[in-house]
């Protein structure tokens, strides 16, 4: 990984776990062993980095979502969905995605950070949409943008509940009740 990656990663990790407004550029500095002028060289400013740290994050969540478009294929609809949501949900229990979960709500919960980042929050949800609306399209008794913004919705209750949960959170019990609901809302249960 080099210097601007390791930069990125420091950010992100340190966004989640202090809070933008809480991160120093010499913290970042500090856990990176680099010096200002290295963090300068790549990013004019914080601002700059904390978008450049979004970006990073959600290109390697979309990186786990295109490697899924691959085992999809040529997969019923209740398959399709079945394999969404449980690459969510492992996502979600993952040590190191559960940081950009929590780095994702420091930016959702502070509306100025969520003004500097609003083209790029609404580009997730989009793409976030985007990953519903083709197996959605797919069931009958589905209303895409409904259900899509439904499914959306939820999880990200279901995430920032686990988030602030302690060590016994049910993740996988309500994984598979979450699951069991939707393949019974849209007609897909044997």
């Amino acid at each position: 990984m080099d210097k601007k990656q390791q930069i990125l990663q420091a950010a992100i990790e340190l966004f989640a776990i202090q809070g933008y407004e809480k991160t120093s550029i010499a913290a970042i500095c500090e856990h990176v062993k680099v010096s200002k002028g290295a963090v300068f060289h790549h990013f004019k400013n914080k601002e700059e980095l904390l978008r450049e740290a979004f970006i990073r994050m959600a290109q390697i969540m979309n990186e786990m979502a295109d490697n899924l478009d691959v085992i999809n294929e040529g997969l019923s609809a209740k398959e399709k969905l079945v394999n969404l949501l449980e690459h969510i949900f492992s996502s979600m229990a993952s040590a190191e995605h559960k940081l950009y979960y929590q780095f994702d709500f420091q930016v959702l919960s502070q509306p100025s950070l969520r003004l500097v980042l609003n083209d790029l929050i609404e580009e997730r949800y989009r793409l976030a949409m985007a990953s519903f609306q083709p197996i959605l399209g797919d069931v009958p008794s589905a209303d895409g943008m409904v259900d899509g913004q439904m499914l959306i919705a939820e999880i990200d209750g279901i995430a920032l509940n686990y988030l602030f949960a302690e060590d016994d959170y049910p993740l996988e019990a309500i994984k598979e009740r979450f699951i069991k609901k939707y393949l019974l809302l849209l007609g897909l249960q044997d």
